[in-house]
């Protein structure tokens, strides 16, 4: 829970850390000159093993878990039975991944459950335990899923998973994708059935970043440190470069190197402190959850 007097806390998560090594370039990059003081990995894509490497130099940056099951190679049999196309990889919308759960569910979701399975047993053998989980496409918000996620999470002690509420108090936020917006009220409102299921899993107030995905810069991390109330909330970004991606893996190209230039803008710094905001990541909040 959260009082007028508590402090403000900011988790600032990067996602896709282990995705390419341009990806994590940025995301560490963020963390040494910006504000970024998280990651999640994507433990089952080509630079993972080379991010784990690199986290082992910047001991205050928190890792998570990026659980994925639409991109990339699989860790798991079952998973490259069900999931994967005839390239042997994940190729998968989140939306394409969701129907294939409501028409086939036992065997999707048994296929979901064993290659999260598999990425968390992957950083357990390489000695990190995830600060906390999310999820690639934010699948971990359809209740079937989160409920594989809450259980994984209870067998293997990860206390913290990301909360979808994403609330835009006021006036003064730059315009997001109209597509973009729509997510985020779609995951707001799973994101009420989610917190039954597993309400000693969510810490934080919520996530800021969904709608404004691809579209992060200075004004609007301006105006998410404005809005931020006592207690825990979490922005999530996406930094990096893309000197080794392609638009066949994601959409976030040239925005990944703009949203590390934001995260690392000195104005953004200076609010932070004027605000007297605690930058911190879910290793640091102990094992209660709070709202």
């Amino acid at each position: 829970m959260s009082g007028p007097r508590d402090p403000i806390r900011l988790i600032v998560n990067a996602d896709d850390l282990g995705w390419s090594e341009g990806v994590n370039a940025g995301i560490f990059q963020a963390h040494r000159d910006g504000i970024v003081t998280s990651a999640t990995l994507a433990a089952n894509m080509p630079a993972a093993e080379a991010a784990l490497a690199g986290a082992r130099s910047t001991p205050a940056l928190g890792i998570g878990l990026h659980l994925n099951a639409c991109q990339g190679p699989c860790l798991s049999a079952e998973a490259a039975r069900v999931l994967a196309g005839p390239e042997g990889v994940m190729d998968l919308k989140g939306s394409q991944l969701i129907r294939r759960c409501l028409l086939r569910p036992r065997r999707t979701l048994a296929a979901v459950a064993a290659e999260f399975d598999a990425q968390v047993r992957w950083c357990l053998a390489r000695g990190h335990r995830p600060t906390h989980v999310d999820s690639h496409r934010h699948v971990h918000a359809w209740p079937a899923i989160f409920r594989i996620v809450a259980g994984l999470c209870r067998r293997y002690d990860i206390p913290f998973v990301r909360r979808h509420r994403e609330v835009l108090t006021g006036e003064g936020w730059p315009p997001a994708p109209r597509g973009q917006r729509r997510i985020s009220m779609v995951l707001n409102l799973l994101g009420r059935r989610c917190e039954r299921i597993a309400p000693e899993l969510l810490v934080t107030s919520g996530t800021l970043g969904v709608a404004h995905t691809g579209r992060m810069d200075v004004a609007f991390l301006l105006r998410a440190v404005e809005s931020l109330q006592p207690g825990v909330a979490e922005i999530m970004v996406h930094p990096g470069f893309d000197r080794d991606l392609n638009s066949r893996q994601t959409r976030l190209l040239a925005s990944r190197a703009a949203e590390a230039a934001a995260l690392c803008d000195p104005a953004v710094v200076r609010a932070i402190r004027r605000r007297g905001i605690e930058l911190t990541h879910y290793g640091r909040l102990g094992s209660e959850p709070g709202r």
